[in-house]
């Protein structure tokens, strides 16, 4: 089992964690927000704690001392991505994620001609717009609209308008079988599943129940030669070993890594992710 960290951000720092929550610096502005996981003691004062911009309430409420800055940006190599204080705690960026972008952005720009790449529970784009960057052809999948509009303003933040893009809001399930049915075939696949989702129409996506039929219909989608499958996940009540074993399903178990992102600020690592990657 491999522990990851990204270690080249300029957009983010992770300040301290404990006492279920968290205080970052996103893009030089201060927030905090809460960590379930992160059980531990603070390690920072109040008064440090105190100095947050913005600090998470409850769902749907931020306590603000002052607004982020306009445009308020995070930058990653190629990717230029749009921050928000969103409703449930989120702003629109991983960072985390940095260590898988630079993982399948480096496959890609290695690989020959031009991958087809299918990013399922795509949510903002960040790996969508990395995996068009590096050189693949991308189809986006989420069932959000606004999602998939925040996407897009991503792509253009990032000028990366000519980039072949697919964009679709769908049920990734519905979406998937009808792919399987037309015959479509994917050079790699990114997931990022929720351990429950639920779409417009009111139907539901539950991780326990529902991912290994979608494994399933995702081998039916591979080229003979699949350049990556990753698969991530927040909050799935399983160890990164279950999601090896997932991908183990579909794919020979020996070529897949398996573990935990994480996030450091040298006195402690705050665990955020499970993942298990095929190549």
């Amino acid at each position: 089992m491999q522990i990851l960290t990204p270690n080249s951000l300029k957009d983010h720092s992770l300040l301290d964690s404990g006492n279920g929550q968290k205080l970052e610096r996103f893009a030089g502005y201060l927030i905090s927000r809460p960590e379930p996981g992160a059980i531990w003691n603070k390690k920072l004062s109040a008064a440090d704690w105190n100095k947050a911009q913005a600090v998470f309430i409850e769902t749907g409420k931020w306590r603000q001392t002052s607004p982020p800055p306009r445009p308020w940006l995070f930058r990653h190599k190629e990717l230029t991505l749009e921050l928000k204080l969103t409703p449930y705690k989120h702003t629109g960026v991983f960072p985390e994620q940095a260590v898988n972008w630079d993982w399948f952005s480096e496959l890609i720009n290695n690989s020959p001609g031009q991958p087809n790449v299918l990013n399922l529970f795509a949510y903002t784009g960040a790996a969508t717009l990395a995996a068009a960057a590096a050189g693949a052809r991308v189809c986006h999948v989420d069932s959000s609209k606004p999602a998939v509009s925040w996407a897009k303003r991503n792509q253009e933040l990032s000028q990366l308008s000519d980039k072949p893009i697919r964009w679709i809001v769908d049920d990734c399930l519905k979406f998937i079988e009808r792919e399987v049915k037309r015959g479509a075939k994917y050079d790699a696949i990114i997931m990022d599943p929720p351990a429950f989702g639920r779409d417009t129409s009111g139907k539901t996506f539950k991780f326990n129940r529902d991912m290994p039929r979608l494994l399933r219909l995702c081998h039916n989608l591979l080229s003979d030669k699949p350049l990556f499958f990753l698969i991530n996940a927040y909050n799935v009540g399983h160890s990164p070993q279950t999601l090896k074993n997932l991908l183990a399903d579909i794919l020979p178990s020996d070529r897949i890594q398996y573990g935990e992102l994480q996030l450091s600020n040298n006195d402690i690592s705050l665990p955020c992710s499970l993942f298990a990657r095929y190549n």
